[in-house]
């Protein structure tokens, strides 16, 4: 037990400080986004099971020689009350201040997931309110088609600032899509419709899930570098992956001169729900759709695939079989 907690600690540290440094500059990430993506959450999942779990286990080791033992004994001599065993088995403070630390460090963990998802919902309700009151459907023969697609909603806000962004439902059919009339005036039909692409993208594929949780652990523990790097890579993925799916329908140059004109906010799901937000449009995000990089080679791509499952499953079955 001991070992197991000494090696998920070091396996949080190397997750929590060198792996997300060598990663969220990677070059290959332009190459295959929804790779980077699942290696991301596999990152972020195994980091924090790690971290929670190291002191937990330390804590638990010498109520016996596995998880599921010790765990077992320690609820039955504290529902017990029984301190002269407790005494026998030689647990001592730093035990049980380690147990505590890992309880405590896994509820402030859940406990700002969901406060993080009760305020972003609030957030983006009253922003839908005002979206109601203030814009009107988006009617254009241009698009045609598009407009009659069940999961499509798009309203139009009177401001002269080009924007675009997307309001995410708890379905398709309830997610609405942003446009402000100084983007109307200002991309040519082509263009509006590979902007719209692109923010039904962040709808279709639910990226507001992805950027939510990202945020709460940033949220959670602000001071460690991977909930930075974690929280910026996944927002640049998710633009990536959206241009992608603008891109199977439009062309680059139409995408290049529609993001010239506007700064898309991602899903609309940011804590404060600040639609133009121009840092997203990173260089390596440009440069992606100037040159249209090749998909890494899928060796490479499994590779990184395996990785993630293992950060994945690897420390949850340790912990259960140990």
């Amino acid at each position: 037990m001991e070992i197991l907690a000494l090696g998920l600690a070091l396996l949080a540290v190397a997750l929590a400080v060198p792996v997300p440094m060598l990663l969220h500059e990677a070059p290959a990430r332009a190459r295959s986004p929804w790779v980077w993506m699942v290696l991301w959450q596999a990152i972020a999942l195994s980091g924090g099971l790690s971290m929670v779990g190291s002191p937990i286990i330390y804590g638990l080791s010498p109520f016996g020689s596995s998880f599921p033992e010790a765990v077992g004994t320690a609820v039955e001599l504290t529902t017990a009350e029984d301190y002269e065993a407790l005494a026998a088995m030689d647990v001592h403070p730093w035990h049980i201040f380690a147990l505590c630390l890992g309880l405590v460090l896994g509820a402030h963990l859940l406990l700002t997931l969901a406060r993080t998802f009760y305020r972003v919902r609030r957030a983006r309700a009253r922003h839908r309110q005002m979206v109601q009151l203030l814009s009107t459907p988006l009617r254009s023969p241009s698009f045609g088609e598009m407009t009659s697609v069940p999961d499509f909603d798009a309203q139009v806000i009177e401001h002269d600032a080009p924007l675009a962004y997307c309001l995410p439902g708890r379905t398709n059919a309830g997610s609405v899509t942003v446009l402000s009339r100084g983007l109307l005036d200002q991309l040519t039909d082509a263009e509006l419709a590979a902007v719209v692409a692109h923010e039904r993208t962040h709808l279709r594929q639910r990226h507001h899930l992805l950027t939510m949780a990202f945020e709460a652990w940033y949220r959670a523990l602000p001071w460690l570098p991977t909930t930075r790097y974690g929280r910026e890579a996944v927002l640049e993925l998710t633009e990536m992956l959206a241009d992608d799916g603008a891109l199977a329908e439009h062309g680059s140059d139409v995408l290049l001169r529609s993001i010239a004109t506007t700064s898309t906010s991602g899903d609309g799901t940011r804590a404060d729900l600040q639609p133009g937000d121009s840092g997203l449009i990173t260089g390596i995000r440009l440069q992606r759709l100037l040159t249209r990089p090749r998909p890494l080679a899928w060796p490479a791509s499994a590779g990184l695939l395996a990785v993630s499952a293992l950060l994945l499953v690897g420390p949850t079955t340790l912990i259960l079989v140990s």
